[in-house]
């Protein structure tokens, strides 16, 4: 039976597993075998259906420059992963490659898993999947991640990271194009995908759970939330909205609610816009302040900056708005609102017979 190897890096939280796991069971159905290899195995109410291994480890390598600890391009993001030096990139890959040559898969499927799609480059048919965030554009230079000007030190770090897998590799194309496999598959809409104007012939297909009901929530329904307990104002936030925290198919707890408050993880706002509810958001990191900012830019979601019960209190005036607008935008995307997971599936059996 041929294999797929499906693979997840970089990152957290479970968006990446849920999509992995979704295009396995379609590949097991046509009679392909899935092998997972994870940076972490740890699963909450998820069964994956194929052996699952633990993915080669990454050398995290903090920014080392005075005063300069934040990524300004995607190349930062892989700086900070070991793509550094050539020895701690060398031994990543390597690391890839050895578990590529113990499964001897047909096909390998990587979300946001970038040394993965370096090691498999000319060995094994290379499908990539993720969010905007995830792939990056098939271009020379990347584009910035920050909206002020980047620093001298990230160009130099751009330049660092492509010389070190030049050197490793020996792959001359440009990183990005490298990084997008022999396919790339964008599970997003344009609007939440911070890298739309500069794609080249980008392949969206949406969201991989989709269609979700339009009138899935209701305008005087209960609060729902998802937020890290380990965040420094989670107490604050539920102790003063009282939302339902509760971890489930999103379908499910979503239903009947008035607002969705979250730390704008690209999974849940992709739902809560298609499926027409009002979110609240705290982004914690670069990835999820993006897509933060396309949420606030549709006018579908609030996030007060300065937080105190007053502020939440006085935040949620302004649901109505959000609620009308949240409910335009889903009419608006609900060409996107289907499942393309198909055109994937097929894809990944021609790269794979």
């Amino acid at each position: 039976m041929p294999k797929a190897l499906l693979a997840w890096e970089i990152g957290g939280g479970q968006g990446h597993l849920h999509l992995l796991s979704a295009i396995a069971h379609k590949l097991k159905d046509y009679g392909i075998e899935p092998v997972f290899a994870l940076q972490n195995p740890k699963i909450r109410g998820l069964c994956l259906p194929g052996k699952i291994l633990q993915a080669p480890r990454a050398t995290m390598r903090f920014l080392d420059d005075k005063d300069d600890d934040k990524s300004y391009l995607f190349s930062d993001i892989l700086y900070i992963f070991g793509f550094s030096t050539p020895f701690l990139f060398s031994f990543h890959f390597q690391a890839w490659r050895n578990l590529i040559n113990l499964v001897r898969p047909s096909l390998v499927i990587a979300d946001f898993a970038p040394v993965l799609v370096l090691a498999a480059k000319g060995i094994v048919p290379t499908v990539v999947v993720g969010n905007g965030f995830c792939i990056p554009p098939a271009v020379i230079d990347f584009p910035a991640l920050r909206p002020f000007p980047v620093p001298a030190e990230a160009f130099r770090r751009q330049a660092e990271v492509a010389e070190t897998v030049r050197q490793v590799t020996g792959f001359d194309a440009p990183l990005g194009e490298l990084l997008n496999g022999d396919r790339a598959f964008i599970f997003s809409i344009p609007e939440l995908d911070p890298y739309k104007d500069v794609r080249k012939q980008a392949e969206y297909v949406g969201i991989h759970s989709a269609p979700f009901p339009q009138n899935l929530g209701c305008e005087g329904g209960k609060f729902w939330g998802y937020l890290a307990k380990d965040w420094q104002n989670y107490s604050l936030v539920v102790d003063t909205l009282k939302p339902e925290c509760v971890f489930d198919d999103l379908k499910i707890v979503l239903k009947g609610k008035s607002l969705a408050i979250h730390h704008a993880g690209f999974f849940t706002s992709a739902t809560c816009l298609l499926a027409g509810i009002p979110q609240m958001v705290f982004p914690k990191d670069m990835e999820k302040w993006h897509t933060a900012k396309a949420l606030l830019n549709l006018g579908v979601a609030i996030s007060p900056e300065l937080l105190t019960q007053e502020s939440l209190v006085d935040s949620i005036s302004c649901l109505p708005e959000i609620t009308q607008k949240a409910q335009e935008q889903a009419e608006k995307f609900a060409d996107w609102n289907h499942n393309f997971l198909d055109v994937v599936v097929q894809t990944c059996l021609k790269l794979a017979s």
